[in-house]
């Protein structure tokens, strides 16, 4: 699997009323207020669960990003490796994926941790 990546900054929206985090948001969805302040997210999130089968690999994860807002990624790794739970890192922008169907554009994340080929998640602290 070749893959073509492109350094990417992820934006989003805070809420200067409520501190309430969102993204592609004309006003805040916890209080409406309209004044949101654009800032740059650090990059690292939490996998969270989703909604279709495991068998759907060219379905896209919610990320939980460390800042409290959630975005649909795909996450490159091992089958094994992405399931809810995982701490990911912004990769990028997938731009192509052989043998998959990707759109221009969505975002790509990377487990932080490295998963062996062998399956098991061994914790380093």
């Amino acid at each position: 699997m070749q893959e073509t990546e492109t350094p990417t900054e992820l934006l989003f929206l805070r809420c200067t009323w409520c501190g309430t985090a969102t993204i592609r948001r004309s006003s805040c969805p916890a209080c409406w207020s309209a004044e949101l302040v654009t800032e740059r997210s650090e990059g690292v999130g939490v996998v969270a669960p989703r909604r279709t089968t495991a068998a759907d690999r060219d379905a896209l994860w919610p990320v939980r990003m460390k800042e409290g807002f959630v975005v649909r990624c795909r996450v490159a790794g091992p089958p094994h490796a992405v399931r809810p739970g995982v701490q990911v890192r912004l990769a990028g922008s997938a731009a192509a994926v052989a043998g998959e169907r990707i759109v221009r554009g969505e975002l790509l994340v990377r487990p932080c941790v490295d998963a062996p080929l062998d399956g098991w998640i061994r914790d380093a602290g």
